[in-house]
């Protein structure tokens, strides 16, 4: 499983905790999550692909009532400029996701089948940009590896239900001091390994660990498309009618 969430995924935010060697793989994912930063956040980040094209977003996330509510939108260039996504992560309820088509000026509830299609070309998902459910993964401890510089477990999560999903498994390879998720391995539905997301560097920014760099490699398609922060700031003043419909279709 990749732990993301909307914004979290694509800057791979999570904040330190202890480890205890008596955890079961589900409590290593589980305390993953629950250290995940609930505080506002604004980035720039540059979405860039070894196809020869580059993306400039803007990402705003917050929590509101029971959500973590994510807005996105492409600044440059001009043929995908003003695509915009509205993301609302839900623990007990269904998560939602909307995205706005300056082509059609009209915004689309994202289907299931879309979940599955590139985001904005790139080697990333969309459904690489929402946290799965929990609870729908069988997960088993099937190594250790060590990446920059840290001692990570490598940690197997499979669908109980295949069908509903877009990888048959995935392997995180989480370090187990400050729970980055340094790597992530997703295969296809035969059980070929199809992508693989690295981070690249990170940084401590105002006491959260952050990916500066995050690489996502499609080894069957030989592409790989990056993600760069050029500008992030956490705990800043965000008004809830960002994360609305209004602003979807502004």
């Amino acid at each position: 499983m990749n732990i993301r969430r909307p914004w979290g995924t694509l800057l791979v935010l999570i904040a330190s905790a202890a480890y205890g060697q008596e955890e079961t793989p589900r409590q290593l994912i589980q305390r993953a999550l629950d250290s995940l930063p609930n505080t506002t956040v604004q980035a720039r980040i540059e979405l860039s692909s070894s196809r020869g094209w580059s993306r400039t977003l803007e990402i705003s996330g917050k929590r509101i009532d029971d959500a973590m509510a994510s807005y996105i939108e492409v600044t440059s260039p001009q043929d995908v400029k003003d695509t915009r996504f509205l993301f609302f992560e839900r623990i007990n309820s269904p998560d939602e996701q909307h995205m706005y088509i300056p082509l059609v000026k009209r915004a689309i509830k994202i289907a299931d089948e879309t979940r599955k299609q590139a985001f904005l070309g790139s080697d990333f998902f969309v459904s690489d940009l929402v946290a799965p459910e929990l609870d729908a993964y069988d997960y088993k401890y099937v190594g250790d590896d060590e990446l920059l510089g840290r001692k990570c477990k490598l940690v197997e999560a499979t669908p109980k239900h295949l069908e509903n999903e877009v990888y048959s498994k995935t392997i995180g390879c989480i370090d187990t001091s400050d729970f980055l998720i340094l790597r992530t391995q997703l295969f296809d539905k035969k059980g070929e390994l199809l992508k693989v997301s690295t981070m690249e560097k990170a940084e401590k920014i105002d006491g959260i660990w952050t990916a500066m760099e995050q690489k996502m490699e499609n080894v069957q398609d030989k592409t790989t498309s990056t993600i760069f922060i050029k500008e992030i700031h956490y705990n800043v003043q965000l008004p809830d009618d960002i994360f609305s419909r209004a602003r979807l279709l502004r």
